[in-house]
């Protein structure tokens, strides 16, 4: 059962990555989310009934990978797109195609790979969690300088 829900956590880490990346910067983190949850459920449900096992995994399992993959390549491709334009963001900024191509590619890998050696799922995960809070840390480095002066 383990080795299943690896491997659904690895389909659900490739389609939030790819929700994450394509949805605009300017949607919330929580539409991202909320457009790569169902998706994940069912791929590791898909997953999970491709190995005769119980489904009910499915559910914690697509929304943890599936929810922190769109999290964190949507930060990032947002990230990018703010760099790209100066600080501006408008209704028409997109992430860059490079590095829109770039995720879709690491999904890609994390999926195949993932197909066929499961465990390595969850390695993605840790590297995506790290990812997660180094960007959320290095976030509230950045307005420190102002809480000192209230």
């Amino acid at each position: 059962m383990l080795l299943a829900i690896c491997q659904g956590l690895g389909l659900a880490i490739a389609v939030g990555l790819i929700i994450g990346v394509v949805v605009p910067p300017i949607m919330p983190a929580w539409g991202a989310v909320a457009g790569a949850v169902p998706l994940g459920v069912l791929a590791t449900g898909a997953a999970l009934n491709g190995a005769d096992e119980a489904l009910w995994p499915a559910l914690p399992v697509g929304v943890l990978g599936a929810g922190l993959a769109a999290i964190v390549s949507r930060d990032v491709a947002s990230g990018a797109a703010r760099r790209q334009q100066g600080g501006l963001a408008g209704v028409e900024a997109q992430a860059p195609s490079g590095v829109t191509a770039i995720v879709v590619l690491a999904a890609a890998v994390i999926a195949g790979v993932s197909l066929i050696l499961k465990p390595f799922s969850l390695l993605a995960l840790v590297a995506l969690t790290w990812v997660w809070v180094s960007r959320r840390r290095r976030a509230e480095r950045k307005h420190e300088g102002l809480r000192v002066l209230r």
